[in-house]
Order: structure tokens, then sequence, then C-alpha cells
């Protein structure tokens, strides 16, 4: 049975190519020693050492590339094998991968289906609440005074024991909206009580009012008949009348100003009263100013913590979209390595593989040798940039 050859036990001293340098390349040393330069003579034996030393040199590289060349030779063999392996299990690596795929396409549409059925569930909820608040506002605003009782029997009986459980995890935003619409309706309440007291008191005034210019109308209708009295009495005992007019005349202006008395205390009562129902006036209007600033820092406050949200989810969005775009640029990286892997074995099989040419010139051979090297380092510097592209 043939022995299998293994390559790790592959032994480079033991290439033929190789054999003898080592011993040649000592000998080349000994034979050739450092020369220090000190006049022309010197100067020739150092330049001759050191051909001879570039001589050794290329040799053994002149071999490392014939070496190199059989290895590119052995190693494109290699490739072909392992490409005709790996095509037998290929088409099924493929295939099962479609099938991963697909599963897991099931499954994140599955996942999908599940969060949109989540999502309509929450709006149906939050729908329902927005529907039950909006229908008690428009109540609240519609109410009057007289409507209060029924209103409070309403929401009492109906709104106040809607069943919590149908709202779930917003049973909470539910309990703080039915706050908010006890704390209107208290509100209005108070508004409605305080105008229909208003109402009241202004009737109030106008009965006063009707009262005193009653009684002031039965005083001058009382004036007019006592003054008609007295002038039939002057008329019938005009000597009797001369007698008492002084002192009629003093009780007449008694009278007149007893009844101006009267009237400047009922202007003032009135003009008190007219007063107190402009300070009433002024001191609604501010509740309603108060009110009103209230509700729009409320609706600013709703704005602020709109925008935050919607913050949030951008920036959630980006971070889950950078995310993805890593991703991406890693699979594309991970997707290159068999490509840049090729192009590196391309460039490395340009490497010339034809045995130098012998070149008798000295300074040709110098220049010949550091066109190898530039050539060698370009070659390399390819190699590099190819597996360090992104």
């Amino acid at each position: 049975m043939n022995e299998l050859l293994k390559i790790e036990t592959l032994d480079v001293n033991k290439l033929s190519e190789l054999q003898g340098m080592r011993e040649k390349q000592l000998q080349i040393v000994k034979d050739n020693p450092f020369v220090e330069i000190t006049d022309n003579k010197s100067f020739d034996e150092a330049k001759k050492a050191r051909t001879t030393l570039v001589t050794a040199r290329t040799e053994i590289q002149n071999q490392d590339k014939l070496i190199a060349s059989k290895i590119q030779e052995f190693r494109k063999s290699v490739s072909a094998v392992s490409e005709e392996l790996i095509s037998i299990t290929r088409p099924h690596e493929e295939k099962q991968q479609q099938e991963v795929k697909r599963w897991e396409k099931v499954k994140e549409d599955e996942k999908l289906e599940k969060l949109r059925l989540e999502e309509e569930r929450k709006n149906t909820i939050k729908n329902s609440i927005t529907c039950i608040i909006d229908e008690a506002t428009a109540k609240i605003n519609k109410c009057s005074f007289e409507t209060i009782d029924s209103l409070k029997v309403d929401f009492e009986e109906n709104l106040y024991k809607t069943e919590l459980s149908q709202f779930e995890e917003f049973e909470i935003d539910f309990c703080e909206k039915i706050m908010q619409v006890k704390e209107s309706f208290s509100s209005k309440i108070k508004t409605l009580e305080e105008s229909e007291a208003q109402r009241l008191e202004k009737i109030r005034l106008a009965e006063e009012a009707k009262k005193l210019e009653e009684e002031k109308a039965k005083m001058e209708a009382e004036r007019k008949a006592e003054v008609e009295r007295l002038q039939k009495i002057k008329d019938e005992q005009d000597a009797a009348l001369n007698a008492q007019r002084e002192a009629f005349e003093r009780e007449r202006l008694k009278q007149e100003q007893e009844l101006k008395a009267k009237e400047e205390e009922s202007r003032k009562a009135r003009e008190a009263e007219e007063e107190n129902l402009r300070k009433e006036r002024e001191a609604i209007e501010a509740e309603k100013s108060r009110l009103a600033k209230i509700e729009a820092d409320k609706k600013a406050k709703e704005e602020e913590e709109r925008i935050a949200k919607e913050e949030a989810e951008r920036q959630a969005k980006e971070k889950a979209e950078a995310e993805a775009m890593a991703k991406a640029e890693a699979e594309r990286l991970e997707a290159l390595k068999p490509e840049k892997q090729k192009a590196v074995e391309y460039i490395q099989s340009m490497n010339y593989s034809n045995l130098e040419p012998k070149i008798t010139d000295e300074l040709l051979r110098v220049e010949f040798e550091k066109s190898l090297e530039r050539i060698s380092d370009a070659i390399s510097d390819a190699i590099s940039t190819i597996k360090n592209f992104k």
C-alpha cells in the first residue's frame, strides 16, 4: 500500500536544489574576507569581493525563485483538487442555506404579524378611551346650570362605573383621564353656579331698585296730595295760611331733604352693588384666564413629550440602521475574502520563474539585481494592498 504524503513532513533541507549551498556560501565568505579600503589596490580588491558575494547571494535567490515556481505549480494542483472536493457538498450547502433562509423569513413574518396585531390591539384600546373621554367632555361643554344634577347622575351611574379591565395595561391612563374629566366638570359646575348667583343678584338688585322707585313715586304722590290739601286750605283760609306758611315751608324743606337723602343713599347703594358686580366679573375673567393658561401649559407639555418621543424613536431608528449597515459591511468583507485570496494568489503567480540571464558586466548585473528587488517589493506591496482592501 502506497504511503500517503503529509505536507508537515516535508523537509526543506532535503531539496535537491539547495544541496551543498550552505557549505558553498560558507566557503565564499571564508575566501572573501572584509577588505578595508585604503588605496586603489584595496578598492579593486573590495569591489572584487563584493561582486563574488553578490553572485553568491543571487545564485541562492535564483534557486529560491525556481523552488517557488515549482511550489506554485503544486499549489495550483492542490487548489484544483480542493475545488473539485468542494463542488461535492456546495450544491447541498446552497440548497440547505436556501431552506434556512426560507424558514427565517417565515419566522420573521410571524414576528411582524404578531407586532402588527399587538399594535392594533393597543390602538383599539386607546381609541376607545378617547371616544369615552371626548363624549364626556362634550357633555360637560353642553352642560347648563339646570342640567348639572342630571349630568352628575349620568357620570356616577355610567362614566365613573366604566369597567377598567377592558383597558388592560392602559387602565392607569384611563383613570388619569377620568380625574381630568372630574376636575373639568367641577370647574364647569363652579362657573355655572357663579353665573347663576350673579343672575339672581341682578334680579334682586332690579327688584330693590323697583321698590325704591315705587316708594319715591308714592312719596311724590303723597307730597302732591299734601300740597293740594294745603293749597285748598290756603284758598279757604287765607288768613290762617299766612300764619302757618313758615311752618309748612320748613316741613316741606325737611321732607325734600329727607327724600334727597334717601335718593342719595339709594344711589350709593346701587353704585356699591355695581362695583361688587364689576369686581365679581373681573374675578371670573381672571379665573378664566388662569384656566386657559393651565390648558395652554398642558398642551405645551404634551407637545414637548410628543417631540421627545419622536426624537427617541428617530434615534432608535438611526441606531438600528447603523447596526444594519455595520452588519452588512461585515458580511461584505467576509464575502470579499475568497476574491481577495484569488487576487493575492494571482499576483504571487506573477513572480518571475525563469532562470536569470547570465550578465557578465558587473554594474549592469548590480542594476539588474536592484530592478529585481524593486519588482519583488512592488509585488509584496500589491499583495499587502489586496489583503488590507476594505
